[in-house]
């Protein structure tokens, strides 16, 4: 669907006369506040458009055929619904719908103008699920992006979906940015979770808090460079503290650890009460080589001879087979 963006006019005396003016009510429309059903409908306009637009669109719906048609039509009925006071869920009765085809140059049914109108409404994609065409069209768009250096800007991806899916709703950039990072990632870690990855989890969250983001980030060096996604970060983070009762915490007492100021001392009891449990299950040498400090930067080998470094939210990897191979070849020489 296209989105055209039609200038206001300045409505003279002559279009107040225009025998148009008296089917729409034109400077009734011009009246119209349009931040209510700019919120609620897909406007195909950002201000309404002049009489004399609206003049050129009725004569050319009334020909056999004109390009943009569909686009047009959309246009005029949104005039018309103004007009009308419409509700903002479109929800019209008969005798509504038989007016609406009377004031339109083209002629429907009335459940007809009433499947069109359903495009204009915005719709929760939280009550729409996700369709396996729509996955593929937005993984396509995000990899393009990639390919182009474009960044993963998401108003501009959520917008190309939009205009080139055929659904009925619009998914917002924030919905297209949870899809990539809780579904489509093909960096998203599937595996389960093991004891190791678990306490490397709470040591970092104890340091830095509900950041899931930066967290995940954090956390990839020792699995590969698989991301654990946000949701799944909260999902272990209350699993793992729900298994922690009051009495096993309060037999916690200091720690080496910096702690974040989002914890209450309760929270930050029963992280501790956790981390000592896994610290006894898990290999206490690896425990020391991955412990961070979070005024130095994160370093660690992963199993690719890469040398992974983290400082803030940045990650960066070094490949040392290049170096490894090179040192080789001149000890042979």
């Amino acid at each position: 669907m296209s989105f055209l963006h039609i200038q206001s006019y300045q409505q003279s005396t002559e279009e107040s006369s225009h025998p148009l003016n008296s089917k729409l009510n034109f400077v009734n429309i011009q009246a119209i506040d349009l931040k209510p059903y700019k919120k609620k409908w897909r406007l195909l306009f950002n201000n309404v458009p002049s009489l004399k637009i609206l003049e050129s669109i009725y004569y050319d719906l009334q020909g056999q055929s004109i390009e943009d048609r569909e686009t047009k039509e959309m246009i005029f009925l949104q005039c018309i619904l103004l007009n009308m006071r419409a509700p903002l869920n479109l929800k019209l009765n008969e005798e509504q719908w038989i007016h609406v085809n009377e004031l339109m140059p083209t002629h429907k049914t009335s459940f007809e103008w009433s499947q069109m109108c359903q495009q204009f409404l915005h719709q929760s994609a939280y009550n729409n699920p996700w369709s396996e065409n729509e996955d593929k069209l937005l993984l396509d768009i995000i990899l393009s992006f990639q390919r182009m250096k474009k960044g993963n800007k998401w108003s501009k991806i959520a917008r190309e979906l939009n205009e080139r899916s055929l659904n009925k709703f619009i998914r917002t950039p924030k919905q297209c940015r949870e899809r990539w990072g809780n579904k489509l990632d093909p960096s998203i870690n599937r595996n389960e979770w093991t004891d190791l990855e678990d306490l490397n989890f709470l040591q970092l969250l104890l340091q830095h808090g509900r950041r899931w983001a930066e967290l995940s980030i954090r956390l990839s060096p020792i699995t590969n460079n698989k991301k654990r996604t946000e949701f799944s970060l909260k999902h272990r983070f209350k699993k793992l503290i729900s298994s922690i009762n009051s009495i096993e915490s309060r037999s916690i007492h200091g720690t080496r650890y910096a702690i974040s100021s989002d914890w209450n001392n309760k929270e930050i009891s029963k992280l501790l009460c956790k981390i000592s449990q896994l610290e006894m299950k898990t290999n206490q040498k690896e425990v020391e080589n991955f412990y961070y400090h979070p005024l130095t930067k994160q370093i660690k080998f992963n199993d690719f001879n890469k040398l992974v470094i983290i400082k803030g939210s940045s990650k960066v990897e070094l490949d040392l087979s290049i170096l490894f191979n090179q040192t080789n070849s001149q000890l042979n020489d």
